[in-house]
């Protein structure tokens, strides 16, 4: 019988290899050091180059080519050498993983390096991976210089000290506050102490997009309200043609899927929370929302899960009749993306839906608390506490100086500037924006939609109905974003999981949650029967 101990057979191989393992080794050893040696130096130092490889999964459809930037004016001698290798570097965060956007940050970086002794490190992160890899620079003492990113995170990092107010203020200060926005500089502003957390950047508002021609055949009124939406919904639906009323991401991992239901809720007045920091979404306004929104999707949306993409899909192929989404929709539309083509029955021309869809930014509820409501995204430059400080104030300024206008210039339908433009001229940047063409072409936005349209787009980002803010709770905003609550718990509903009254009621909890010290007691809520 044979009784060799397995492990000791195993150590023996190792110990004692034989040739033809011996020569297997070598060879394995030899591609490991190749591949080592192919690899870039930041690749060993994370989780600055995690984030970069890890952006990559993330990466949307190939988009144009960025816009060139002018020449730096001369800066003296260049620097030696060993000079550069003394230079400090900082490394800033980009929410932008597109091939265009590495491209053109890779041109800002380096016009700026060519200005001032100062190299920078872009790393591009996917906005949803953003807290994952911030908690890991955090841990591993690495946070990078800069982070731009949407305001749901900001002023959460600052009260856990990943941001810099003191610095941003430095560099509000430098630039002028009375050139950006006020109303963005006041969401931006921490509650307790009003100094500035971060720098708004740039901005969008959120897009109710429905087929015009459809409703003009069928005498239905614009989606404006829950009414209407309703009404409008049901007369397209056909199931037997496969065409859906409406169509809206309900994925329970997308930040989007609580954009629309944001929208819904407070639009009938639903708000999350109040200034004194009592969680309100139990109020009936808030189910009312939850009714709303449960009715119109399970009644006249497909009855699988939805993305931004697969909502974008049905509608350029003719399967919908309404549809939310970002401004960077609106391209497409115009025929001016090669990749993503719409390929309606009706679109015989390549911007046929451009002229044939109907835009709301601001909707109505429909119960007595009713408010037009628009919904808004802002992208923030924040500074870190780890940062090399007045390297990055100088990044920071450049960034709304010189490389404003080409970073506002890709993809400009989603970048509304919010410095407006300079003390010297303080509608610069804003004027501007109105000329910068779309996807890469010779058009702007107003060769294909009305004035009225893009004057909408531009005005009044800050002044959005978002969640929280307002009321001085904005780190609770960044920490639902992290958990993902909403999309989690309206994804449970539409699956059958809960009414409306108890989905109301798990939100209330699983924000509460959230809150350190709640200071007030759980609502008794009013038995339902099970959906």
């Amino acid at each position: 019988m044979n009784t060799t101990n397995p492990a000791r057979k195993t150590y023996s191989l190792l110990t004692h290899p034989s040739p033809t393992l011996r020569l297997a080794l070598l060879l394995c050893l030899c591609l490991l050091a190749a591949l080592s040696a192919c690899q870039p130096e930041k690749i060993f130092t994370p989780p600055r180059a995690a984030t970069e490889t890890a952006s990559a999964a993330a990466a949307p459809p190939p988009t144009p080519a960025p816009p060139l930037l002018p020449s730096p004016a001369p800066t003296g001698t260049p620097d030696s050498p060993q000079a550069a290798a003394t230079h400090p570097t900082i490394t800033i965060w980009i929410n932008e993983t597109s091939p265009a956007h590495i491209a053109l940050m890779k041109q800002i970086a380096g016009q700026f390096s060519e200005s001032y002794p100062i190299h920078v490190d872009v790393v591009h992160v996917a906005p949803k991976l953003l807290p994952e890899f911030l908690n890991t620079a955090v841990l591993s003492d690495t946070l990078p210089d800069l982070i731009l990113h949407p305001i749901d995170y900001t002023v959460g990092w600052y009260e856990d000290g990943i941001l810099d107010g003191q610095a941003a203020q430095a560099v509000l200060q430098e630039l002028g506050a009375e050139t950006f926005d006020a109303e963005a500089l006041d969401l931006l502003r921490d509650p307790q102490t009003d100094v500035l957390t971060a720098l708004p950047s740039d901005g969008w508002k959120q897009l109710l997009v429905y087929r015009a021609d459809w409703y003009a055949a069928r005498s239905l009124p614009p989606p404006v309200d829950y009414t209407s939406i309703i009404s409008d919904a049901q007369a397209i639906y056909n199931a037997d043609d496969l065409i859906s009323g409406v169509v809206v991401p309900t994925e329970s991992d997308l930040l989007s899927t609580q954009q629309v239901f944001e929208q819904f809720a407070t639009a009938n007045g639903c708000q999350l929370i109040d200034g004194k920091g009592e969680v309100t979404i139990m109020e009936p306004t808030c189910v009312e929302a939850f009714d709303f929104y449960r009715d119109l999707i399970n009644r006249f949306s497909p009855s699988d899960v939805q993305t931004d993409t697969s909502a974008r899909n049905a509608y350029l192929e003719g399967r919908t009749g309404l549809i939310m989404s970002s401004p960077a929709l609106l391209p497409i539309l115009a025929g001016l993306d090669p990749a993503v083509t719409p390929t309606c029955a009706e679109c015989t021309s390549g911007d046929y839906l451009a002229g044939s869809s109907g835009f709301v930014t601001s909707l109505r509820g429909g119960g007595t608390a009713a408010v037009s409501s628009s919904y808004s995204q802002i992208t923030v430059l924040g500074i870190t506490t780890r940062a090399n400080r007045a390297a990055a104030e100088t990044f920071a300024a450049y960034w709304f100086t010189q490389a404003y206008l080409p970073w506002l210039g890709l993809e400009s339908e989603r970048k509304v500037p919010l410095r407006l433009g300079t003390v010297d001229e303080p509608m610069m940047f804003a004027d501007a924006w109105l000329t910068l063409p779309i996807a890469g072409s010779d058009h702007t936005l107003l060769d294909f939609y009305p004035a009225t349209l893009v004057d909408d787009l531009r005005q009044g980002i800050a002044q959005a109905n978002r969640w929280g803010f307002r009321q001085g709770q904005g780190a609770l905003i960044s920490h639902m974003t992290v958990e993902r609550v909403m999309p989690i718990v309206l994804q449970e509903m539409l699956s059958g999981y809960f009414n409306s009254e108890q989905t109301a009621l798990e939100a209330y909890k699983r924000t509460v949650a959230l809150i350190p010290d709640y200071a007030y007691h759980l609502p008794t809520p009013t038995p339902s029967p099970t959906p």
